[in-house]
């Protein structure tokens, strides 16, 4: 499909974005440079309220981006720019004052780039409001923070000019200038980005579909109609990928009609890529477009009224946004796949061809989406805790019992064997731990494989020169089987971060 006006006015947001969010990493650096440079108590609380506020919003920006679905970088001159700026930041040329002040200035131009957005998005679609609706929260927040930023510059100009405190009317000009501002924009603040859980994603990606099905049912002009299919393709491709990668694999032990959802899915893909070479002005198109539209609804009904219901169940909210986090960067790679091969062939409408393909790889081999995800991860880890108690326990207690009955000699020095033991139940404890937060405690995973693979050796070992008796050669087996799913565990963990 070739581009349109409003193709080039969707990429013209996209990159204003993407400068938006090169400028708000640098507000990041900023506030941590001046918590630094600054002793006074008050100023530094503010400061970190700021700077927390402030990364809030950096993830608030990275979900905008990937809801507009138009990958962009930032011009060159807003770069050059931005390194001017860190440099006077940096070096001794300004005032504590002045680079408050430039600060300041920093927000204002964030503040104002925010708001160029939320007016651009009202020319070029609803679907395009609907995606940058969560930079409301990004807008009004840095109109607060350029209140307070200027009582900061009120305090330390007076300072560093007189050697004085002003007036301590300061900050109750600062807090009713805040409360002010509240009362005119508060209403439409929208959820942070802190508060996101996979299942707010979904929503927002089901609800911009549903809008630009409604742009392309509604509308008569054959350009813009092509703009909205360009657009419905990318987006629907990406969220239907995506889920096959991540929702999928997490939900499919809890959920036994999974294949159905995952072939609603497939259809969907299937259709889409038949859609492509259509000529949007063929009367027929429409006709097309309400079939597709008939089967991605069918797909969200049931999605949301099984899907959701397992989420809640089954994820704890830590865990629906750790999935979010991953679903967003799944997003943003397929999204940057699709840019990267419209841009090898621009005659050609989007073609995720070979994202296709790999999806394809992952749903023909159901055992390898199992190790994609946590929740089976979580149950690996408690089994082995299990394990390890009840050996523990019951060779602690029972091992001479044991011995009779393989009639083998009792231990020389018993007191090592019981030390052993209370080790390993400890260990136990220990795998416990990491299942009830699987992006943590990764040291105590590393030493239990290296523990498992070394008692399984070590039994081997003494079972073939006949010291032991085979019965005991199954717990190192056991260690063994634990020691490979451990050592999987961590490859795909990495290699889910590497790939994000």
């Amino acid at each position: 499909m070739t581009v349109t006006l409003d193709d080039t006015k969707r990429m013209a947001i996209a990159t204003q974005l993407a400068e938006m969010k090169a400028l708000q990493q640098m507000l990041i650096t900023n506030e941590q440079r001046l918590m630094d440079a600054i002793s006074d108590n008050d100023i530094h609380q503010r400061l970190q309220t700021m700077l927390e506020q402030d990364q809030k919003n950096l993830g608030v920006l990275e979900t905008v981006m990937i809801q507009h679905g138009v990958p962009s970088e930032p011009k060159e001159t807003t770069e050059h720019h931005l390194e001017k700026i860190q440099s006077l930041m940096e070096g001794s040329e300004l005032t504590l004052a002045e680079k408050v002040l430039q600060h300041e200035l920093l927000k204002h131009q964030q503040t104002m780039a925010g708001l160029v957005i939320h007016k651009a998005a009202q020319s070029v679609g609803a679907d395009v409001e609907a995606a940058i609706a969560p930079l409301h929260t990004v807008n009004f927040e840095n109109r607060a923070h350029q209140e307070q930023l200027k009582g900061i510059v009120e305090i330390l100009g007076v300072g560093e000019l007189t050697g004085q405190e002003p007036d301590q009317g300061v900050w109750a000009r600062v807090e009713d200038a805040v409360a002010a501002l509240t009362g005119v924009v508060g209403s439409v603040v929208t959820r942070t980005d802190d508060e996101m859980s996979i299942r707010d994603l979904l929503l927002m990606d089901h609800t911009k579909a549903d809008i630009l099905f409604a742009e392309i049912l509604g509308s008569e002009d054959p350009h813009k109609i092509q703009e909205y299919f360009a657009q419905l393709y990318q987006d629907v491709k990406v969220h239907g990928l995506a889920e096959e990668e991540i929702l999928y694999p997490a939900l499919s032990p809890y959920y036994n009609q999974m294949q159905e959802i995952v072939d609603q899915t497939d259809l969907v893909l299937e259709m889409l890529d038949a859609m492509k070479p259509l000529n949007p002005a063929d009367p027929d198109f429409k006709t097309q477009v309400e079939h597709l539209r008939r089967a991605v609804r069918h797909h969200v009904d049931q999605e949301e009224q099984d899907i959701f219901p397992k989420l809640r169940e089954h994820l704890s909210r830590d865990q629906q946004k750790r999935m979010a986090s991953e679903f967003k960067a799944a997003k943003n790679r397929l999204q940057l796949k699709l840019q990267e091969q419209q841009q090898e062939d621009p005659s050609q409408p989007v073609s995720p061809t070979q994202t296709s393909q790999s999806s394809h790889r992952q749903r023909t081999q159901p055992w390898f989406m199992f190790m994609n995800y946590s929740l089976p991860w979580k149950t690996v880890f408690q089994t082995k805790a299990v394990i390890n108690w009840v050996e523990a326990v019951i060779l602690l207690l029972g091992d001479r019992w044991v011995r009779d009955v393989l009639h083998t000699e009792p231990l020389v020095n018993v007191e090592y064997s019981q030390l052993f033991y209370v080790i390993v139940f400890i260990i136990g404890i220990g795998y416990w731990w990491v299942s009830q937060d699987l992006s943590q405690n990764h040291g105590i995973v590393k030493l239990g494989i290296y523990a498992q693979f070394s008692v399984f050796t070590l039994l081997a070992y003494h079972t073939l020169i006949g010291h032991l008796h085979p019965f005991y050669l199954l717990s190192g087996i056991l260690d063994l089987i634990f020691a490979i799913l451990f050592s999987l565990f961590l490859y795909f963990h990495y290699k889910s971060h590497e790939s994000t």
